[in-house]
C-alpha cells in the first residue's frame, strides 16, 4: 500500500510532464501547422501505425526483461534468507555436546546477514561498482564453523549433512542474487527506447489537429504514458533505489530475530557458565 510521500514522488513528475507537454502544444502548435496538413492525415496515420507498433514492440520486451530479471532477483533474496534460517534452525537438533560449535555457527550466520544488510545491499545499489561475486570472508566463517561441528551417531551425521546442503545452497543463493544485481539493460537499448519515446512524441506534436484542446489532450497523455514506461523500466532495472524498489523488510526482520535470540541466549549461556564453575569449585573443595 503506497504512502502519501510516495504517491506524491509518483504524481508530481507525471503532472509536470502533462504541463510541460501542454504548453509545447500551445506554443509550438502556430508554428508546426502548414498548408495540407490535414490532407496529410493519410500519411500520418501509416507513420504512427508501423511506428507504434515498432515502440510497442521495443518497449514491451524492455519491460518484460526488467520485470522478469526483478521477479528472479526477489525470489533469489528470499531463497537466500529461507537458506539462512534452514542453517539455523537445523542446529536445535544438535544435543549439548555441540552447544559451542552450533552457537559459533549462529554467531556467523548473523554476521553475514548483517554484512549483506549493511555492505553488500549499498554495493548492489551502485550501479558504478559491480558486486563481487566472490565467496566472502562471512561465507568462509560459515564453512569453518560448520566443520567445528563433530558427530558421534548416525542423527547427527544427518543432521550435518542437511546444514552442509544448507549452506552449499547460500553460496549458490548469493552469487546468483549479485549476478542479476549487476545485469544492466544494454546502453543501445535504452538509447533505442528514448530516441522512439521523443520521436513519437514529437509526431504528436506536429500532428494536424482541429482541435486545441484534443490536441492538448491527445499530446499530454501520449507524454505521460511514454515518461511513465520508460520511469517504469528505469526503476525496475535499478531494483535497490526508485519507487519501485526490492522490499528488504524480511531481512532487518531476520536481523532482528537473530538479535533477539542472541540476547535470549546470553542468559542461559551465563547460568551454563556459572553452573560448571560451581560444579568445578565443588570438586576441587571436596
Amino acid at each position: 500500500m503506497f504512502s502519501r510521500a510516495r504517491a506524491l514522488k509518483i504524481s508530481l513528475p507525471l503532472l509536470t510532464v502533462a504541463i510541460v507537454s501542454a504548453c509545447l502544444v500551445v506554443v509550438t502548435r502556430p508554428y508546426v501547422r502548414y498548408d495540407g496538413i490535414f490532407e496529410d492525415v493519410s500519411a500520418w496515420g501509416a507513420f504512427f501505425n508501423v511506428f507504434g507498433v515498432a515502440y510497442a514492440i521495443v518497449a514491451g520486451f524492455l519491460l518484460v526483461t526488467v520485470l522478469n530479471r526483478y521477479s528472479a532477483l526477489s525470489q533469489t533474496i528470499e531463497d537466500e534468507l529461507n537458506a539462512v534460517e534452514s542453517v539455523r534452525d537445523f542446529l536445535v537438533y544438535f544435543g549439548e555436546d555441540q552447544h559451542a560449535p552450533a552457537q559459533a555457527l549462529r554467531t556467523a550466520l548473523a554476521r553475514y546477514i548483517k554484512t549483506v544488510a549493511n555492505a553488500e545491499w549499498q554495493e548492489m545499489a551502485d550501479p558504478a561498482i559491480p558486486c563481487n561475486s566472490d565467496t566472502s570472508e562471512e561465507l568462509y566463517e560459515i564453512m569453518r564453523c560448520t566443520g567445528n561441528i563433530r558427530v558421534a551417531d548416525d542423527r547427527n551425521l544427518s543432521i550435518l549433512s542437511a546444514v552442509i546442503t544448507s549452506s552449499a545452497d547460500l553460496a549458490k543463493m548469493r552469487t546468483r542474487r549479485i549476478a542479476l544485481a549487476n545485469e544492466r539493460l544494454p546502453p543501445r537499448l535504452r538509447m533505442l527506447l528514448i530516441f522512439m519515446s521523443v520521436a513519437l512524441t514529437l509526431a504528436f506534436l506536429a500532428l494536424g489537429v482541429r482541435s486545441l484542446g484534443v490536441h492538448v489532450f491527445m499530446t499530454a497523455a501520449l507524454s505521460v504514458s511514454v515518461y511513465l514506461i520508460y520511469w517504469v523500466i528505469e526503476d525496475l532495472d535499478h531494483p535497490f533505489y526508485g519507487i519501485w524498489n526490492i522490499d528488504r523488510t524480511p531481512l532487518d526482520e531476520l536481523i532482528k530475530r537473530f538479535e533477539s535470540e542472541t540476547s535470549d541466549a546470553s542468559p542461559v549461556a551465563a547460568q551454563q557458565a556459572h553452573g560448571e564453575s560451581t560444579l568445578k569449585r565443588g570438586q576441587v573443595c571436596s
